[in-house]
Parts: C-alpha cells; structure tokens; sequence
C-alpha cells in the first residue's frame, strides 16, 4: 500500500535493525509503543496529527531512499517516581540522522509531533 505516494515496501526493504515485538501478533492496530514494529511506524506516519503530516511526509520519503532504524528507548531511572504519562518517545534514525517521534497512547497510538534530535 501506498501513502503520500511514497512505496511502503520501499521502506520497509531498508529497515535495518532487529524485528521488535512479535511478528505473529494478528492486531489491527498498534496499541502498545514497546510493541512497534518497522511495519507499525509506517502506519504511525501514514496517520500522522494534522500537525505532524509535513514531518510525516519527508520522514517517509528519507526511509524509502536510505536505511532506516527503530530505536525505543528505556525510562530514564531519576523518572521512576513520577506518575503515568500517556505520551511515549520512540527514536527513529534514517539516512545518519536522528529523529524523535512523541507518540500519545491511548485506544491506539498517535503520532504527535517529530523533531530532529541534536
């Protein structure tokens, strides 16, 4: 499937990190960010926040011309004591460059907002 007329498979042929989460799980949407899988960003950029899309977009298009990798990071421990959040940071590093997705939890997952880190 296509979006942003950008080839999905394109992208998906240059992921190169290790398959995260279970590949058998049959959801139709993603409801768990330590679950994410290449397959699953896709779709998170695909239904990007009205505020994101531009972001989306050129993010998109960079994973279907150079490889591309998911890095979820662990909480920090001095965030141990501090209440739930529904608000999850996934890093994504494409083309040598690092980028932060905020993704908010709730029924499924959203994405929020994309920066360029450093």
């Amino acid at each position: 499937m296509d979006f942003y007329g950008l080839d999905r498979s394109k992208a998906l042929t240059h992921f190169d990190g290790v398959a995260l989460g279970r590949a058998d799980r049959q959801t139709d949407t993603v409801r768990g960010w330590n679950r994410l899988r290449p397959e699953n960003l896709l779709d998170l950029l695909d239904g990007a926040a009205t505020e994101a899309r531009r972001d989306a977009r050129t993010l998109a298009a960079l994973m279907t011309r150079a490889s591309w990798r998911i890095n979820l990071q662990a909480p920090s421990q001095g965030k141990a004591n501090q209440l739930v959040s529904n608000a999850r940071e996934v890093s994504v590093s494409a083309g040598g460059r690092e980028y932060r997705l905020q993704l908010s939890e709730g029924s499924r997952l959203q994405l929020e907002r994309i920066s360029q880190a450093g």
